[in-house]
């Protein structure tokens, strides 16, 4: 017990440091370290040096938590812009080997295109099917709660999904006081890959999508569920998840909510079609000092999304990197209200 304490104070530690060129969050509210505090090939002999920094830190996490594979992939990305070729490989490499096994990832990543010619790259990246059979799987796991009901009364259901290593106990902790208050079946299903004790990542979307699905029919068992009323809810890669699928399964979902998310238009460009006669909303929401690709790629979500003819909402959290706000309660209940009555 007292070495998972110190473990954990090391970490709040480490992730509390103000992140290069971003505004520091205060103590309640620690940030990742993202790679791109700094953006693009490096001009100057200061853009070396804050690149060196970013490295610097991430090596210290990942010599620290074996499961930090964001870290590896975070010292692949700084090394491939700063166009260390065999150092960005190395680290890609060893990204996969503590769990990276969500290809999207890789391959929508424009920071490292450099790597994309080079003649290992495509062998590093194939190497995501052997690390996945490698890895041990839980069995499906899906915490599901609800109101008491007299089984006439249609409920609407929530379904979320954690980040990156991280649980399903944790998220529907997070999202119970709205639920609760709203009268809303929660559902959180949970990553099958384990690549640290408590820490579970999703692998590849139709994997995570095949997880949500078995969350509506497990919760449909349980309750009377309003099949015009579900909604997806998830953060960082659950966020991504959230977007995808359900803006590809359009006539499933009633809203999404995603906190801090990457929206691939290559996955999703051509199903928006769909959309149309499908009142969907989204809620799109990032911390102000959260990773500048991130913001970008939001803004452009929102503007590619409404002009598709959804109803869209991007807001910022101040003072806020890639995390939760310090009022994270409240920006729960601000988002599920507007998702509902959209």
């Amino acid at each position: 017990m007292k070495k998972q304490l110190s473990l954990l104070l090391f970490l709040v530690f480490f992730l509390s440091l103000p992140t290069l060129g971003q505004q520091p969050s205060n103590e309640e509210n620690t940030s990742r370290p993202r790679r791109t505090s700094v953006i693009g090939a490096p001009q100057s002999m200061e853009d070396v040096k804050r690149f060196e920094q970013a490295i610097n830190r991430n090596k210290q996490l990942v010599g620290f938590i074996s499961y930090y594979f964001d870290g590896c992939y975070n010292l692949a990305a700084l090394n491939a812009l700063l166009g260390n070729k065999p150092e960005a490989l190395k680290w890609l490499e060893k990204a996969i080997e503590r769990g990276l096994i969500d290809p999207e990832i890789i391959n929508n990543d424009p920071d490292i295109d450099i790597l994309r010619t080079e003649p290992n790259f495509k062998e590093i990246v194939a190497s995501i099917d052997a690390k996945k059979e490698k890895l041990f799987k839980d069995p499906p796991f899906i915490k599901i709660d609800g109101p008491q009901t007299d089984g006439k009364k249609k409920l609407p259901l929530l379904i979320v999904l954690h980040g990156e290593a991280e649980n399903a106990s944790n998220m529907f902790d997070i999202c119970s006081a709205t639920a609760k208050t709203h009268g809303v079946v929660l559902a959180a299903p949970q990553g099958e890959y384990v690549i640290g004790e408590g820490h579970y990542q999703w692998g590849r979307r139709l994997e995570a999508q095949e997880a949500v699905l078995k969350a509506i029919e497990q919760a449909k068992e349980k309750y009377p569920i309003d099949t015009e009323k579900i909604y997806l809810m998830g953060f960082s890669q659950g966020a991504s998840y959230s977007l995808t699928i359900g803006l590809t399964n359009p006539e499933r979902f009633a809203g999404i909510i995603a906190i801090s998310p990457r929206y691939l238009h290559r996955l999703i460009g051509k199903s928006l079609e769909k959309t149309k006669g499908h009142q969907i909303a989204v809620y799109l929401a990032n911390g102000e000092n959260d990773d500048p690709h991130l913001i970008a790629n939001n803004r452009l979500a929102k503007e590619l999304l409404t002009k598709a003819g959804l109803k869209v909402e991007l807001k910022f959290y101040r003072d806020t990197g890639h995390a939760f706000p310090n009022n994270l309660l409240e920006e729960i209940e601000k988002a599920f209200l507007w998702i509902e009555k959209k």
